[in-house]
Parts: structure tokens; C-alpha cells; sequence
């Protein structure tokens, strides 16, 4: 009985071995799938926090030519802003020359001569139009950041009403007018 017990114990030490091996791999292979997974999810965030910090940039540089009367000077109006986020990086903002988009007239009979900026826009005389218009402007800030490739584009508009000279000058000269 001894020679059997000790022949089955000499057929079984290789596949606890083997079995062990392959556990062994498999587990390895879990974790470096694993860890393959948590480096694109961490290149994924860096990407979105990159690209959310170029649009709050972008947006920035926008609120920042709007807040001025950009009529008045519209061709010194496109240019780079450099702009700061957090933790000390910048983005440098390209600020396209605004166009015009759109001049609707204002009409003297729409007019409250009451309010001051109305008062300045009536025009006398038994004509119809004021002298005033609406006038609706395209803005783009653009940011294209070559490392990370957070590249956004925002086009904003805005209405502003304006002198009926300026702006029928502004949309009759194709350099400010959009295409």
C-alpha cells in the first residue's frame, strides 16, 4: 500500500505548480489592465479640466473686450490676450476683429422720450427713423494650446445700439461686415 500512496504523490506536485503559474498570470494580467484603465481615465480628466480652463479663458477675453465700447476702436479690438487660471498657467486668447451681423433702424415712434438714451436717438423733422440702430456684432476668441490640444473656439454675439452713420458705414464696409 505504500507504493501506491507514494506514486500519487509524485503525479500530482507538477500541476499544483502548474495551477499556481497560471493564477499568477492571470493576476498579473488583472493588474496591469487595471492600471492601464486608471491611466487613461487620468489622461481623460486632464483633458476635460484643460479644455473647461481654455473655454473660461476664452470666455474671459470676450467678457473683457464687450465690458469696453468696442465700436470706437473695432480693428484695435482683435488681438492675443494672455489670460491666467489657476495654479499659474495662462492661455493665450486670439480675439478676432468683431463683425457685424446685423443693423435693424430704430423707429421714432418705439422712442420714450422720457428716458435719456431714447431722447438721444430721436430725430425731429417728421422722419420716421430715429437716429439711431440696432446693431448685433459677432465676437471670436479662439485658444490653441499645442501641448495638451485643448483648442476651443467661442463666438458670442452681442446688440448694441449705435449712431445710424457708424453702422450703416460699418455694414456697408466688407472688412467688418461677417461672411
Amino acid at each position: 500500500m505504500k507504493t501506491i500512496g507514494v506514486s500519487r504523490n509524485v503525479r500530482q506536485r507538477g500541476s499544483v505548480l502548474l495551477l499556481s503559474l497560471f493564477m499568477l498570470m492571470v493576476m498579473t494580467l488583472l493588474a496591469l489592465s487595471a492600471i492601464k484603465m486608471g491611466t487613461v481615465n487620468l489622461r481623460t480628466i486632464n483633458n476635460m479640466q484643460m479644455r473647461s480652463e481654455a473655454m473660461g479663458a476664452a470666455q474671459h477675453a470676450l467678457d473683457q473686450v464687450m465690458s469696453t465700447n468696442f465700436t470706437d476702436n473695432i480693428a484695435g479690438t482683435g488681438r492675443v490676450w494672455t489670460v491666467a487660471v489657476d495654479a499659474g498657467k495662462t492661455y493665450d486668447v486670439t480675439v478676432a476683429t468683431p463683425c457685424i451681423r446685423q443693423v435693424t433702424p430704430i423707429m421714432n415712434a418705439v422712442l420714450d422720450i422720457g428716458n435719456t438714451e431714447d431722447l438721444k436717438c430721436y430725430e425731429g423733422g417728421g422722419s420716421p427713423i430715429s437716429a439711431c440702430s440696432t446693431t448685433v456684432w459677432e465676437i471670436t476668441a479662439t485658444v490653441r494650446e499645442g501641448w495638451f490640444g485643448a483648442n476651443v473656439a467661442i463666438v458670442q454675439g452681442t446688440g448694441i445700439r449705435m449712431d445710424n452713420g457708424a453702422a450703416t458705414a460699418y455694414s456697408n464696409n466688407t472688412t467688418y461686415r461677417c461672411s
